[in-house]
C-alpha cells in the first residue's frame, strides 16, 4: 500500500460577465505568480477563451491538504470576493487525483 499522498489536479471554469472579460483575466494574471509560489503548487496555468468569455484555471498540487490550505488563504485575503465582481455564473470547480 502506498502511503504517499496523491497529487491533486484542479480545473476551474469561469465565465466572465459580458464586458468584464479583460478585467477578469488581468486580475487572475496578477494572482498567478502567488499561486505558483504557494507551498505545494506544482503547476498553475490560465487557459483563455475570449470568444466564449471563459477562463479555465488548471492547477496541480502535491496533495489535497496543501491545495485546501491555498484555497483557505485566498478566501481569507478576500481574493474570491474580488473575483466575484467579474464572474457571471457560478464557477465550475472539479478536482481529480493524478493517476
Amino acid at each position: 500500500m502506498n502511503d504517499t499522498p496523491e497529487k491533486e489536479a484542479i480545473i476551474v471554469t469561469i465565465t466572465a460577465i459580458p464586458g468584464l472579460y479583460d478585467e477578469l483575466v488581468a486580475t487572475l494574471q496578477k494572482l498567478m505568480p502567488e499561486t505558483r509560489r504557494f507551498q505545494g503548487c506544482i503547476q498553475a496555468h490560465l487557459l483563455l477563451a475570449p470568444e466564449r468569455g471563459e477562463v479555465v484555471i488548471s492547477q496541480i498540487w502535491e496533495n489535497s491538504e496543501l491545495q485546501s490550505a491555498y484555497l483557505t488563504w485566498r478566501a481569507e485575503r478576500g481574493d474570491f470576493d474580488r473575483l466575484a465582481e467579474f464572474i457571471q455564473d457560478e464557477q465550475i470547480f472539479r478536482t481529480y487525483t493524478l493517476g
